[in-house]
């Protein structure tokens, strides 16, 4: 039953990858022209054609007609980029990451940084960016460490925000639910203001109250927004913004595998409550000295604290189930940065981009673990503090340069370099009482570190025909360690020690090319070849009852292996479009300790298949279908078959989406049903503890928004 119901999903994508296009086209001529879309994949904003590799334009308005409640929802739709939950939260994922996403994917919001410094607590938080307040959404598989530095291995997501400054005022109301759920949804008002040519102000605020697919989930809070855009003149400009975030998150935790088969909507045993709080002040100051030059100076400040308000869970201790309390624990993650850039056109389509950046980045954590074990002829009674104060200042200076030798050939190249400086303050204090007997412990242990790092890379472009191009790149990046991984602590004698780590150096070969045929058929393929060195390497329990201990290490070498093609086809002036994509990645530990394992939490294969149909000039409709195939959690080899266990695999699976936008004057109106068939998965699976989380079933939504 498995094995044909794969067989069947397979050819039904790759059906629409090369469906009969004549035969909706009717031989009717179609004139389609391509706009030119703005990026910012060279630091500086400018048109798609003027970049030397694929970049993945997605505009916040596709995303936002179709009812998606979070910018994590929209993004999963994307071939590109998975989420993976290895414990902490759901990561973005690109080109095979696995547990690694969190710091080899770098999310930013106009060109700022929003990853975490905590590598093994940090989730990226990317539900605290307001979904209606995007403009577009730039996606650089693979790489980037020249401009953008550490953590790149994967790629750059960079989520640009609206600008807006003429006078507007909406409102927009969206509704969703389960079939067994109450209604939840989002309330937002975006106003803007024009002062006069040079001030102009712009607020953008929404509510939401959501309730999960499982009992017990529940996420309520608000986005608030503002920018004030300063023109002193023609020649500059200058947006200051404040933002913040606020939700409170309730949870009832894991479900076993028998548990989540039989109902996966059930509550679990856990109860947590967590508060997130999240401002930010941004400054942007641009200036254009002359035709030539542009310069931009970046300041911001960014912090983000996560309270855990009640958080229960479940033991087993001496055969009895004892509820283990981790109230009063928080997490704190803040970054102070400055980034100095310019660009100078010293040529047509031939430019010259360098710059300084600079980050302080400083996370603080607080782990209190506390639990009462009664038992024949004993009484445990356990408290465990954690307090942590990590560091992280760098840095780094950059230079890239375009140069068009002809209409036919170009070249790309840059490097990096970046200065790290560590710190890491670690205190760990344990008190036990067992049956009237005391006994405590207390560890303390300081690091200071440096590091410094060097990236670079060469990208050859070919244009060999109006519409098409193809290149080559080669690039080295970066990954450098955490202040976290640079304590490791013994099993036996209890202490901490430090780790000595290396960054771990990548080298990316990527072959893409881009191209329009025929007026109507779009392409865009990249195949890729990833090799990496001085993994850094994970073993031990943090928790473990009879004594924790943990390694960081560098040992393994990975590499990964794949292919990103995306279709598109627009047919009858645009009124009815197709799209396709199919993402394959091998990834593997090629060598080490490790050598021959799959990376964990990796699809092999990401398809997506859609299509839009305008009825008439104020009603469209689409269906969209998502496929993928199947990963390996963390468990171990089967000791009989010497085999990966069979319940370690995540099972594949298949999403349908359906929707209707309908459009009158200044009113909008968006419905849908999301996983159609209610298709069960897991967004989380720990195969070896038996815990699982099941993936959203069936669910519906409804929007209106006015302009006035």
């Amino acid at each position: 039953m498995y094995k044909n119901s794969k067989l069947i999903k397979i050819p039904m994508l790759l059906s629409f990858l090369f469906i009969d296009i004549n035969a909706i086209e009717n031989n009717q001529e179609t004139n389609i022209k391509l706009d030119k879309v703005v990026v910012s994949a060279s630091g500086f904003e400018q048109d798609s054609d003027s970049n030397l590799r694929n970049v993945i334009v997605i505009e916040g308005s596709d995303l936002q007609k179709k009812g998606f409640s979070s910018l994590e929802q929209a993004l999963e739709r994307v071939s590109e980029i998975n989420f993976v939950d290895f414990g902490l939260g759901r990561n973005v994922d690109m080109r095979g990451q696995g547990d690694k996403s969190n710091v080899a994917v770098k999310v930013m919001v106009d060109g700022r940084s929003i990853n975490m410094l905590d590598n093994s607590h940090g989730t990226t938080p990317i539900n605290s960016i307001n979904l209606d307040n995007v403009e577009r959404i730039e996606i650089i598989p693979g790489g980037g460490s020249v401009l953008y530095g550490n953590g790149t291995r994967g790629g750059v997501i960079n989520i640009i925000t609206k600008k807006q400054k003429e006078d507007a005022f909406s409102i927009n109301v969206k509704g969703n639910g389960y079939d067994q759920n109450k209604l939840g949804g989002n309330l937002g008002i975006d106003i803007t203001k024009k002062i006069n040519k040079q001030l102009s102000l712009n607020l953008n605020t929404e509510g939401f109250n959501i309730d999960g697919y499982q009992k017990g989930y529940n996420e309520k809070g608000y986005f608030i927004n503002t920018k004030a855009y300063i023109n002193p003149n023609e020649y500059s400009d200058l947006i200051l913004g404040y933002n913040y975030f606020k939700s409170k998150n309730t949870s009832s935790g894991y479900l076993t595998k028998a548990q989540i088969e039989d109902n996966p909507k059930q509550k679990g045993d856990s109860e947590t409550i967590s508060a997130i709080n999240r401002p930010e002040i941004t400054l942007d100051y641009h200036y254009y000295l002359n035709n030539q030059w542009e310069f931009d100076l970046e300041s911001f400040w960014q912090n983000q604290k996560i309270n855990y308000l009640k958080d229960v869970s479940i033991m087993g201790f001496g055969g009895i189930n004892t509820p283990v309390y981790q109230d009063g624990s928080n997490f704190q993650d803040t970054i102070t940065g400055i980034n100095l850039k310019s660009k100078y056109n010293y040529k047509s389509d031939s430019y010259f981009v360098f710059g300084y950046e600079f980050a302080n980045h400083d996370a603080k954590r607080t782990s209190i673990i506390h639990y009462d074990v009664n038992i024949p002829n004993m009484s445990i009674n356990h408290t465990m503090t954690t307090l942590m104060d990590m560091n992280k200042q760098s840095h780094s200076i950059f230079a890239l340069d375009s140069h068009e030798f002809n209409d036919i050939f170009s070249i790309s190249s840059g490097a990096r370099y970046e200065y790290n400086l560590y710190k890491t303050d670690r205190n760990y204090t344990s008190k036990m009482i067992i049956s009237q007997n005391s006994k405590n412990n207390t560890e303390i242990f300081n690091t200071d570190d440096t590091g410094d790092n060097i990236a670079f890379e060469i990208t050859p472009n070919l244009k060999y025909s109006n519409t098409g191009n193809l290149y080559f790149k080669y690039e080295r990046g970066f990954i450098s360690p955490s202040p976290a991984q640079f304590v490791n602590k013994d099993q036996k004698t209890q202490k901490y020690y430090s780790s000595n780590l290396n960054s771990e150096i990548f080298n990316t070969f990527e072959l893409g090319m881009n191209d329009f045929w025929w007026d109507f058929y779009g392409i865009n393929l990249t195949l890729f070849y990833t090799l990496s060195k001085d993994e850094i390497s994970y073993l031990g329990n943090p928790h473990s009852e009879s004594g924790a201990f943990w390694k960081y290490y560098n040992i393994d070498q990975t590499r990964r292996i794949g292919a990103e093609l995306n279709l598109n086809q627009s047919f009858l002036n645009d009124v009815l479009l197709f799209r396709q994509s199919l993402t394959y990645i091998d990834a593997k530990i090629s060598k080490g300790i490790n050598g021959g394992k799959i990376i964990p939490y990796v699809s092999k294969i990401k398809a997506t298949a859609g299509v839009e149909y305008a009825i008439n000039s104020n009603l469209n409709t689409f269906l969209d279908l998502t496929y993928y195939s199947r990963s390996k959690d963390n468990g171990v080899i089967d000791e009989n078959t010497g085999k990966m266990s069979k319940n370690a695999w995540i099972k594949d699976y298949m999403l349908t989406d359906i929707g209707l936008m309908y459009f009158y004057k200044k009113l909008q109106i968006f419905g849908g049903i999301r996983n159609l068939f209610d298709k069960q998965y897991y967004t989380y699976q720990d195969s070896v503890n038996d815990q699982y989380l099941a993936g959203n079933g069936r669910n519906y939504y409804l929007e209106f928004k006015y302009a006035f």
